[in-house]
């Protein structure tokens, strides 16, 4: 009785797992591809290969001839969540885009082709620009190559920024990469990767960098963002600099900036933003650098030891940290938006306005 209860619960298990995928025939690729790419005088081939997945699942790829003699694929693709379900996918913009771009101008980018190893994965034109003007000049240069198309094509792009503290190990600081799609009906511009330029560049205190900039451009943006960093004054109001800023991922305070802090409050501090040293309030000597690198892992030196970050990555401090270091109490504005708005929703005073100074630049 023990094992024909089993045997259902297997079966309903197994039906339940299959109630949510369909089988694709050759007539439904020959339907996919009429209706859903609006192709004519196609050609499907009669039997499908099998694709084994690294999650279990078997694909069926579906092999289909233009009647140019252009070939592309669909897959059936199966994926293993709560249940197994499937769906259909193809790879044609893909395959023209790989071949729009042999005859292209492709100045300034490199094409990443996954090859025919991995023939659903898309072809990707990478570059590296380190200014704010050749920013721009990718973005014109992408919107041609999409303007130059025959057809709807869409082509993907990743263009990294170089800094001088991009990386450290395998990790990179991808703030300010720019990266996404480019079609004819689609264009690109630089707004929202110039606004994570400026984030990165007033994190990091690039001051060179930041003269790509004007003032009301830093401070526009800097007022806008839930990451501008705000101070607290002796008679507990909030004072926001203008050109003070968090990490854009949410990280925290970098050490160019926690030094920003302790000038412009007037707290003993020795050195540049570069390399900086100050006794806490603990009584400990602190020194701090962006350069404190040991076993591709940063560090800080407190007292003449080297203390490791966290995490090898870590450049940055938690507000909290800044306070404990120094008295100095630092937020971010979404930190006091959010407290002002506990204290509204608790029927409290509350906290006083953040003022800003625009001339603080």
């Amino acid at each position: 009785m023990k094992n024909r209860i089993l045997t259902i619960l297997i079966m309903i298990t197994l039906l339940s797992l299959t109630a949510c995928t369909k089988d694709y025939g050759r007539s439904d690729i020959e339907e996919y591809v009429y209706s859903e790419l609006g192709l004519k005088g196609f050609s499907v081939s009669k039997t499908c290969k099998d694709i084994e997945g690294k999650d279990g699942c078997t694909d069926h790829l579906w092999e289909v001839t233009e009647a140019d003699g252009t070939v592309f694929y669909v897959l059936d693709d199966y994926v293993m969540m709560e249940w197994v379900t499937n769906s259909l996918r193809d790879n044609r913009n893909e395959v023209h885009v790989r071949e729009y771009l042999k005859t292209a101008d492709l100045t300034g980018f490199v094409i990443n082709d996954p090859g025919e190893e991995h023939p659903m994965a898309g072809v990707e034109l990478t570059g590296t620009y380190s200014s704010r003007r050749e920013l721009h000049e990718y973005a014109e240069r992408l919107n041609r190559l999409a303007d130059g198309c025959d057809e709807e094509l869409t082509i993907l792009f990743d263009i990294k920024y170089d800094h001088p503290y991009r990386t450290i190990g395998d990790y990179e600081k991808t703030d300010a990469d720019y990266h996404g799609t480019v079609s004819k009906s689609s264009h690109v511009d630089c707004e929202y990767t110039e606004g994570a330029m400026i984030n990165l560049l007033l994190d990091l205190r690039y001051e060179d960098r930041l003269k790509e900039f004007t003032e009301a451009e830093i401070h526009d943006y800097v007022r806008s963002s839930n990451h501008a960093l705000c101070i607290k004054q002796s008679n507990g109001s909030w004072y926001m600099p203008g050109d003070l800023i968090g990490s854009f991922f949410s990280y925290g305070i970098s050490f160019p900036t926690i030094y920003e802090v302790l000038s412009r409050s007037s707290y003993p501090v020795t050195g540049t933003k570069d390399d900086f040293t100050f006794t806490g309030i603990d009584g400990s000597t602190y020194e701090m650098s962006e350069s404190f690198i040991e076993n591709e892992w940063y560090y800080y030196i407190k007292d003449g030891t080297h203390v490791p970050m966290d995490a090898y990555f870590y450049d940055h401090f938690d507000t909290g940290k800044v306070k404990e270091f120094t008295g100095i109490e630092v937020a971010e504005k979404w930190m006091i938006d959010r407290e002002n708005q506990a204290s509204e929703e608790a029927g409290e005073e509350t906290a006083k306005d953040i003022s800003d100074d625009s001339k603080s630049i």
